[in-house]
């Protein structure tokens, strides 16, 4: 019997758990999840200020002025950005302010420099002014008490600068995975070697340690291992040793006598699947100390397309992270697509926007080892099991990475 794609997702997800927490200098929290509730200590900005350069005035004063006819002022003192202001603003005076100053006592007002003339002891003002005009108040961003940030967020450089300012040098944040890649097979050749006669060169490996650098993981390649028994269980035992998941390509297809599957089921409790689903079909999922272990198929698209639906996800959830899928939406399909077959189709397509609406075409050949077709493509459709999808009708759809 076949698991279904939500079947086999929700068995990994429920299986794995999140990494433990740590706390880091807030530079180095940057793409992971925050683990902590962020409370403001201080209100932002912690005091009243001018958001132009310009003159701070009572704005009574100058309710007529115009072109026309100006208003004089008294400038009783000059106030740069970070210092504070010596004087109190009275009637018939204004203080020339910087963008960022604080705003002396009595002004309550904000004309900035355009609609202005200096002279030596005074300034000519030409536009009236509301109260409260270019005035940023203390705690008008965050006040003291606030909840600022929930545990749950994903950091990134906005929320950096916004725990700089609250005086934060450090948070607690998930530890992201570290990630051990293994390609097993006596038919692979490392980059660089001879291709011999019977040989493929060791593509794998590189397209998922590409992909989990993209997500944010640390990657530990642990090279190619042989179809030795002993020498698979000891290169497996040590990248358990290293990492907190373990990810090995090639030799889980069920019913093939593998040394791979053989060395998986000695380390923990592991699973043999068959997903219904093309490509990807064969896949191995378990545990081992405590670890997660990911059995992908050897064929580069199977392999990089079970990566993106299950393997990511998981890795997200062990990261802290509670957005685990990619988003989904719906694309008018170009041609006609038949699956015939009892397998949702995930099939490479290059996904463009018309008029509004997404658009999707079949990005060259299906094949599992036709990896040129991923290269063109830049997203995943998907045609069910068992239905023609026509020309004109929509698909679901999903773009690899932030592509749009």
């Amino acid at each position: 019997m076949m698991l279904t794609v939500d079947q086999a997702r929700t068995r990994i997800l429920d299986a794995v758990t999140r990494m433990p927490t740590k706390k880091c200098d807030i530079v180095d929290s940057l793409g992971s999840v925050l683990a902590q509730n962020v409370y403001a200590d201080e209100n932002i900005p912690p005091f009243d200020n001018s958001a132009m350069d310009g003159y701070a005035l009572i704005a009574g004063d100058v309710k007529a002025a115009s072109d026309e006819n100006p208003v004089t002022l008294d400038v009783i003192e000059t106030i740069p950005a970070g210092y504070a202001p010596a004087k109190q603003v009275k009637n018939g005076q204004a203080t020339r302010i910087m963008t960022g100053a604080m705003m002396p006592s009595g002004a309550d007002s904000v004309v900035m420099v355009e609609k202005t003339e200096s002279k030596e002891d005074s300034v000519d003002i030409f536009d009236p002014a509301a109260k409260a005009q270019n005035v940023r108040f203390a705690g008008e961003s965050v006040k003291t008490g606030d909840l600022v940030m929930s545990a749950g967020k994903v950091i990134r450089p906005q929320e950096i600068a916004m725990l700089a300012s609250l005086n934060i040098s450090e948070v607690d944040r998930y530890q992201p995975p570290k990630v051990a890649v293994v390609s097993t097979g006596d038919e692979l050749t490392p980059l660089g070697a001879e291709l011999k006669p019977g040989k493929i060169r060791d593509s794998n490996r590189y397209g998922i340690c590409a992909q989990l650098v993209e997500a944010g993981f640390e990657v530990i390649d642990m090279g190619i291992c042989g179809d030795d028994v002993v020498e698979l269980e000891r290169n497996l035992r040590s990248a358990l040793g290293q990492a907190d998941a373990l990810i090995t390509s090639g030799g889980v297809s069920v019913g093939d006598y593998d040394v791979v599957k053989i060395v998986l089921e000695k380390l923990g409790d592991i699973n043999f699947w068959r997903v219904a689903m093309k490509p990807g079909k064969p896949q191995a999922f378990g545990i081992a100390d405590g670890k997660p272990i990911f059995g992908l198929p050897g064929n580069p698209v199977s392999s990089l397309t079970v990566f993106e639906l299950f393997v990511r996800p998981a890795l997200l959830k062990m990261a802290g992270y509670t957005k685990l899928l990619r988003p989904t939406f719906e694309a008018v399909l170009e041609t006609d697509i038949k699956n015939d077959t009892n397998r949702v189709n995930f099939m490479r397509a290059i996904i463009e926007k018309h008029n509004g609406r997404y658009h999707a075409k079949i990005a060259g050949d299906q094949g599992s080892g036709i990896l040129y077709s991923l290269v063109l493509a830049n997203g995943l459709i998907t045609i069910p099991a068992n239905q023609t999808v026509y020309a004109g009708e929509t698909v679901d759809a999903q773009f690899f990475g932030d592509a749009s």
